[in-house]
């Protein structure tokens, strides 16, 4: 479990320190005061695979490269390659870059991301007096940890990530075999659900992601997937006293939220779990239950829970549920300030939420 972390120059972070964490933590702040930021860096450390793992960043915030196709409607076009220069502190993409993740957990050793020219391979000439083009330095992204094989991916002359050298796997990010998932604000896919719901069916876990749809509707008995891959159609509710299955599109979007929360956890095993805006589509009447089976599920798994909010009453609802435990230091508020241009965490112990949220004291 991660206990602490430092990162310098990803993205907003110049130099970020965050002194203690407990199992399940929630980030709050101001817009564009590094919560998204933070739950990446904590992925990248986190995952088996670094590499995968910022092509999928990059894929979820769009930062896709664009050229225009009709300048006199000023219409573009995404190319598929990606911007990597917003990753580093500054926007720059230079050789002197370097992004540390030290993260004070044993399984994953710290993590550096830079770039480094790579000199082009020589041959012998083929023929007699043949001229031999050297050909020019190579700029690579490269990913390093102590006592790992580096992870490299080639950067275009043009400062991107080629789409043919690096395309995403959405599979990568949500396989069983992976230390950390991450669920963003967007949908999952149906293909990401049923490849997470593969290792839950006919599991202790398919009992858990049911117990977690029942907070929104209490009739829930089964859920299962067709071969009809839509959002819409594909996945299937049994409720009870009703003959016919439900589709899960028809119950609204917080049902599916729950879902890809739920099975994301249950299937990280020993991992991190990374969840943005984890209230998203949610009705603040069932946030208390949904941290409670969060706070439960995180201990019997031996999992450690990111999530980042905006909202007030889903930072009640989290306060609420570390009270009713009887562990309550099973969880952590952090709070990220930014003063001078520097973004500081701030932490608050279960007791210290406890007594700001009773006396309605700002802590988003």
């Amino acid at each position: 479990m991660l206990k602490n972390l430092v990162i310098k120059n990803y993205r907003a972070f110049e130099t970020f320190k965050l002194d203690h964490t407990a199992r399940v933590n929630l980030i709050v702040g101001t817009n564009n005061s590094g919560k998204s930021s933070l739950l990446e860096a904590i992925y990248l450390v986190a995952s088996e695979d670094a590499s995968s793992s910022l092509i999928s960043i990059l894929h979820e915030r769009g930062e896709f490269a664009l050229e225009p196709m009709d300048a006199r409607y000023n219409i573009v076009r995404q190319i598929g390659n990606y911007q990597i220069a917003h990753i580093f502190h500054g926007h720059n993409l230079t050789t002197d870059q370097v992004i540390t993740v030290q993260a004070g957990v044993n399984k994953n050793p710290s993590l550096k991301i830079f770039t480094r020219q790579k000199e082009p391979q020589q041959r012998l000439p083929l023929v007699e007096n043949e001229e031999i083009d050297t050909g020019s330095r190579s700029l690579h992204l490269v990913f390093e940890r102590e006592g790992r094989n580096e992870e490299t991916l080639r950067i275009t002359v043009d400062g991107l990530l080629s789409d043919r050298l690096s395309r995403p796997n959405p599979r990568r990010v949500i396989t069983g075999d992976q230390s950390a998932k991450f669920v963003t604000t967007n949908y999952l896919a149906y293909d990401a659900l049923a490849v997470l719901w593969d290792d839950i069916t006919l599991t202790p876990s398919e009992d858990k992601v049911v117990e977690a749809l029942q907070i929104l509707e209490p009739k829930v008995e089964r859920i299962s997937f067709t071969s009809r891959q839509t959002s819409n159609s594909g996945i299937l509710l049994k409720l009870k006293g009703e003959k016919e299955p439900i589709p899960l599109g028809s119950m609204g979007d917080g049902m599916r939220r729950v879902l890809a929360i739920t099975a994301s956890l249950v299937s990280v095993g020993k991992g991190t779990l990374l969840i943005d805006e984890i209230d998203t589509g949610l009705y603040y009447g069932v946030l208390t239950d949904m941290w409670r089976l969060i706070l439960e599920t995180s201990v019997k798994q031996n999992a450690q829970v990111f999530a980042t909010t905006h909202s007030w009453d889903c930072v009640r609802a989290f306060q609420q549920a570390l009270s009713s435990t009887t562990a309550p230091d099973l969880g952590c508020l952090i709070r990220l300030e930014k003063n001078d241009g520097k973004i500081e965490a701030i932490s608050y112990s279960p007791h210290e939420l406890d007594i700001a949220v009773k006396q309605g004291i700002e802590v988003r």
